[in-house]
């Protein structure tokens, strides 16, 4: 009973954390991000969408430097990203160097 009391315990807390999470929205329209900073809480969710008739790329830079490609989009395509740790994170299509955002993560 304890068991199933701790199980069902973890995950009302888990709903409830996923629940108070937020999703912001980025558009990547004339070859930039629009906002092109953005300050969210750990936990959140921005969607990135792809409003030009070409393609884009999402690369994350995390707070310690590593990289991660979250992948291309094509027109009225989106990627949705969650930011779990508190940082400065630059984001940059690759495909086109000169856009380029920051997301501030805030505990």
């Amino acid at each position: 009973m304890l068991r199933t009391t701790s199980l069902a315990a973890a995950l009302t807390v888990a709903a409830l954390a996923q629940a108070s999470a937020a999703e912001f929205k980025v558009d990547q329209v004339d070859l930039r991000f629009a906002p092109d900073a953005l300050t969210i809480k750990a936990g959140d969710y921005v969607r990135f969408t792809d409003s030009d008739r070409i393609t884009h790329n999402i690369t994350i830079v995390n707070p310690d430097g590593t990289i991660e490609d979250k992948g291309m989009s094509t027109f009225s395509q989106h990627i949705v990203v969650q930011f779990d740790k508190a940082g400065v994170y630059r984001v940059i299509c690759r495909i086109h160097p000169d856009m380029k955002m920051t997301i501030t993560v805030t505990k």
